[in-house]
């Protein structure tokens, strides 16, 4: 949510678990646009800073202090969103008094993780070996306190299902976000006005969700409709601690990369200020890399809002068959969407970074080809977490995501142990990110075929292999040196990429018939 490496259609404030119901045309329409738009701006924000801090230094210091203090924004807004939308969610009577309690318990969460994070910013930065961090950690803090009531207002509105409201929030949210950080960045105040624009937004948005749920909170509530704290923490503690493990194989690569190649410049001798700043310099670039390896993931996240309902209602039915069929037909078009990206960004990965970025970033080439399929791995993972959710274990992927965060970080710190602290340093965190991702989707894998006996058709997963390798060739191979070269040659890899999926017999007359009959079924 603060525009960095979030995975914006799941954890923006449009989502959660009182999302409209599929018979509700307009609910889906509104809070779909919103999310659009949240992605949207969420990668306004990515491409237009590097610009406008014309230093990849800054752009990395930036991308160094969100990649930490996102991750636990994100968690409380999805957890918190999730929490006061299921106490809400069918009891109209309850609702003012779960949104006290909700207020209560997030004033007081998010006024310690503030404080905490306010006064421990000295000790973060000098653990990431970079001391300029700390003014921009501190100034931050007051985002993750605005943000951990905001939450509790879109919950609300989600739980009364209020979903026009929620979704013009939301869309203000993303509006006032971007104008606050560019806007920052803008005056010349570098990283600290982008952060400082950053949380003048969430103040402001914090006030503007007040407003908006201010119906909701009129009236004397009975204390006995709360629920109760140990009632309340139950149920927000294990999302929060899935959300805080999915968000760290999301992000925490660059927290690794900072530290450890300002580690490695220290001991070949630089001075702590030329180590920082080349570590800040790796970050610039790293992350400029990520900006376009996760765009398959966001744009296949829509499917676990497919699958979920569709697998939870089944199970709990005893309908496994039905259940199978959707894991099936779920993950078989989900990897073959996710590959149409992939395969050709990595393919024309130098031709891509130039489309957006200044020719310095073109150093995250050969990061951006391994992410790109590393975020496959991830969207995958994503998915069979969704189903394991919708089967009632959602322990099982809480687990999984905490041991492949796990190797992620120990992969990372190797990879670039060997790599060294210079630009090798890049595609070396990118390699631990895809053996993090990639643990984290095989595991989950499992799970779901051990739960369900099938996860996608072996022949699919070949099929679609080759696919990707002729549209990653095709891609690289055509010239990509100019924009529209870069734009002709990621169309080309697309072109080959569906031309082999028909050749081989993989998509056909009936997968298009189902994909426009999903279509009318979906439209109000």
């Amino acid at each position: 949510t603060g525009g960095l490496g979030s995975p914006p259609a799941s954890n923006s404030p449009a989502g959660g678990l009182g999302s409209p119901p599929a018979n509700n045309g307009r609910g889906v329409l509104v809070i779909a646009g919103a999310k659009i738009w949240f992605v949207l701006t969420s990668y306004a924000v990515q491409l237009a800073l590097p610009r406008l801090f014309g230093s990849p230094e800054i752009f990395g210091r930036y991308a160094a202090t969100l990649a930490g203090v996102s991750m636990l924004n994100n968690v409380l807004i999805v957890a918190t969103l999730q929490t006061v939308s299921k106490h809400v969610a069918g009891r109209e009577d309850a609702a003012r008094a779960v949104a006290r309690r909700a207020l209560g318990v997030q004033l007081t969460l998010g006024a310690v993780l503030a404080g905490a994070l306010f006064f421990a910013a000295p000790t973060l930065a000098g653990f990431l070996l970079d001391d300029t961090l700390a003014p921009l950690l501190r100034v931050a803090a007051a985002v993750v306190l605005f943000y951990a009531v905001y939450a509790t207002f879109v919950g609300l509105l989600n739980g009364r299902q209020r979903f026009g409201m929620q979704a013009r929030l939301d869309a203000s949210f993303s509006t006032l976000r971007t104008l606050g950080i560019l806007g920052g960045a803008a005056l010349g105040l570098g990283a600290f006005g982008a952060v400082a624009g950053w949380a003048s937004a969430a103040g402001a948005i914090m006030l503007l969700g007040a407003w908006a749920a201010a119906r909701e909170l009129r009236g004397t509530p009975s204390d006995a409709d709360a629920p109760s704290l140990g009632a309340w923490l139950a149920f927000f503690a294990p999302l929060a601690a899935y959300h805080l493990c999915l968000n760290g194989l999301l992000l925490l690569d660059v927290q690794v990369l900072k530290r450890t190649a300002a580690e490695l410049a220290l001991a070949a001798g630089a001075t702590d200020l030329t180590a920082a700043a080349r570590a800040s310099e790796l970050v610039g670039f790293y992350r400029a890399a990520q900006t376009f390896a996760t765009v398959p993931y966001q744009l296949v996240l829509a499917a676990t809002f497919v699958v979920f309902p569709a697998v939870s209602r089944a199970t709990a039915q005893g309908r496994d068959d039905e259940a199978r069929r959707a894991v099936r037909t779920t993950f078989r078009f989900a990897l073959m969407a996710l590959l149409a990206i992939a395969a050709p960004v990595a393919g024309a990965s130098s031709g891509v970074l130039r489309i957006a970025y200044p020719e310095p970033y073109l150093a995250g080439a050969g990061a951006l080809s391994v992410l790109a399929f590393a975020m496959v791995a991830m969207a995958l993972f994503s998915i069979c977490a969704t189903v394991l959710g919708g089967a009632g274990q959602p322990t099982r992927a809480a687990f999984v995501a905490a041991l492949s965060l796990a190797v992620l970080v120990v992969a990372v710190r190797a990879g670039i142990a060997a790599a060294g602290p210079e630009l090798p340093a890049l595609e070396a965190t990118a390699w631990g990110t895809f053996a993090g991702t990639t643990t984290a989707f095989l595991l989950a894998a499992g799970l779901v075929r051990l739960r369900f006996g099938t996860l996608m058709p072996v022949a699919t997963l070949l099929r679609a292999s080759l696919a990707a390798a002729a549209a990653a060739f095709v891609a690289h191979a055509l010239p990509h040196e100019s924009v529209l070269g870069a734009l002709g040659a990621l169309a080309a890899g697309f072109a080959a990429y569906l031309g082999v999926l028909v050749l081989l017999r993989e998509l056909g007359p009936r997968d298009l018939a189902a994909l426009r009959g999903a279509l009318r079924r979906r439209t109000p």
